[in-house]
């Protein structure tokens, strides 16, 4: 037998083989290890980055609008405030022009209505807008998972803007003056303030920051059914101008006592506000959200409704912790549903214009006025849970036919819009 075939020959030659393969391999997966490490701190960086660019961004833009819609939402409250110290005291809410300037959402001349004077009307057209178009302002700069949080702060300062007007009317309604309560509260105007302009070349935005901003300008989209502000709008509106008469209703008769006991409902729905928010950003699901909130209300309204007809009037504690429950559920719904029209327009061309048209036939609801015989929440849970079907179905119906989309891939939305194969609704 040769050398060549020697039995320990080769097997000395195989171990030397197969050493060397392990060798590599070992350096092929140090080396993958060592590309998976550069990438998770690359990772790692650029998260920080982006938490830092969004920690500036929210100190930039977020007090300017978030004050003036506090101030702006003040105003408005004050006509509850200021029923309850005789301000419809010989004037006629049925008028016509008294309803204009309610649908117009205008406080600030509602004195001047009844002189049938056009300022509050005019005044009222420009302020209906206003809130839609903020978060249209808020969707140029932000993603759309993280809308939600930021209308949220924007939206906020409604329900403590209400605390703070109930607790403002008490001060107010121990002035002893010849002049009405209800004139001091007219008083309390908006403040002016200025925001940034377009994300896109902003004087407050460094080359670097930019890189950061541009995730913010993936497209956004989707064609929402408008029938499902008509009723949330109603219930906002009746609570920031009835709520103070409910509240006198259930026991409070004294004015002094109604308008501060309108802080806890308020101050509750504060609290439950930025939570529903912070989920439907965190699950990216708006629908499901308004949903159960709607739902809870609808159940708890029940169940005030049972504690009116049984209770004695003396006891008030039952009634009123049903009034903030279902306060706080309505007013949680408004951020998560605002963020969600702005999430499912399709291009920055679209938006504006659906938004506005969102909002005005939206607001076609509060033309009769304010029944409390409406199933208001039972309509904003069914039409929510429509949307969210209809949209999670236009979804699973995209993904079968193109594939599913790669997270943050970006799209070319400009000319299809919300129809682009590749976009994905929030449901």
């Amino acid at each position: 037998m040769g050398a060549s075939e020697d039995p320990q020959h080769i097997i000395k030659a195989y171990s030397e083989v197969m050493q060397d393969i392990e060798r590599t391999e070992i350096d092929n997966v140090a080396e993958e290890i060592e590309k998976v490490s550069r990438v998770r701190q690359d990772e790692e960086e650029w998260i920080k980055a982006q938490k830092k660019y969004l920690w500036k961004l929210d100190y930039i833009l977020l007090p300017a609008v978030t004050i003036l819609y506090f101030f702006e939402y003040l105003n408005r409250g004050n006509v509850g405030n200021a029923k309850l110290y005789g301000w419809d005291a010989g004037h006629n809410s049925e008028k016509e022009a008294v309803g204009l300037g309610a649908k117009s959402l205008s406080s600030s001349g509602l004195p001047l209505v009844y002189a049938d004077e056009p300022l509050p009307v005019s005044s009222g057209a420009l302020e209906d807008l206003f809130g839609m178009r903020i978060v249209y302002y808020l969707s140029l700069w932000y993603h759309r998972t993280e809308l939600g949080m930021r209308v949220s702060w924007f939206l906020g300062p409604t329900s403590i803007a209400g605390a703070i007007g109930g607790l403002i009317a008490y001060g107010i309604g121990r002035i002893r003056s010849d002049t009405p309560a209800w004139k001091w509260l007219f008083s309390l105007k908006p403040c002016l303030f200025f925001g940034w302009d377009y994300s896109v070349g902003t004087g407050c935005q460094t080359a670097q920051i930019r890189t950061h901003a541009s995730p913010a300008q993936l497209p956004t989209g989707g064609w929402m059914r408008k029938l499902r502000l008509s009723p949330d709008g109603a219930m906002i509106s009746s609570i920031s101008g009835f709520l103070q008469t409910i509240i006198r209703n259930l026991g409070y008769t004294e004015a002094t006592k109604a308008n501060p006991m309108t802080a806890p409902p308020y101050a509750s729905a504060f609290i439950l506000m930025f939570l529903a928010s912070y989920s439907s950003d965190h699950f990216c699901n708006r629908g499901r959200h308004v949903t159960i909130l709607m739902s809870i209300s609808t159940i708890i309204s029940t169940i005030a409704y049972a504690l009116f007809a049984t209770l004695p009037e003396a006891n008030l504690h039952g009634k009123y912790a049903c009034v903030c429950i279902a306060v706080a559920c309505v007013y949680a719904t408004y951020p998560p549903t605002q963020a969600w029209v702005a999430n499912n327009f399709g291009n920055e061309t679209k938006r504006p214009i659906s938004m506005g048209l969102y909002t005005a036939l939206g607001n076609l609801g509060l033309r009769r006025g304010i029944s409390f015989t409406w199933g208001l929440s039972i309509a904003t849970a069914v039409l929510a849970l429509a949307s969210h079907m209809l949209l999670e179905a236009i979804d699973k119906r995209r993904d079968k036919k193109y594939r599913r989309p790669v997270p943050g891939q970006s799209l070319d939305v400009s000319e299809f819009a919300d129809s682009a194969p590749m976009f994905r609704f929030i449901t």
